[in-house]
C-alpha cells in the first residue's frame, strides 16, 4: 500500500512547483505590462504638453494678427 501514496504524493508536489512556476511567470508578465503602460502614458503626457504649447502658440500668433 505504501507504494499506491507515493506517486500521488510526487505528482501532488510536481503540480505545486508547476502553479508557482505559473504565478511567478504571470506576475514578471504583469510587472513587464505595467511598465510599458506607464511608458506610454508618459509619451502620451509629454505629446499632450507639446500640443498644448503648440495651441498657446498659434493663440498669440493669431491675437497678433
Amino acid at each position: 500500500m505504501p507504494y499506491n501514496s507515493a506517486p500521488s504524493g510526487w505528482i501532488s508536489i510536481i503540480l505545486g512547483l508547476i502553479l508557482i512556476a505559473i504565478m511567478v511567470f504571470a506576475f514578471y508578465q504583469m510587472n513587464k505590462t505595467l511598465g510599458e503602460l506607464k511608458l506610454e502614458l508618459s509619451n502620451l503626457r509629454n505629446t499632450l504638453e507639446e500640443t498644448k504649447r503648440h495651441t498657446e502658440d498659434v493663440k498669440k500668433k493669431l491675437e497678433e494678427v
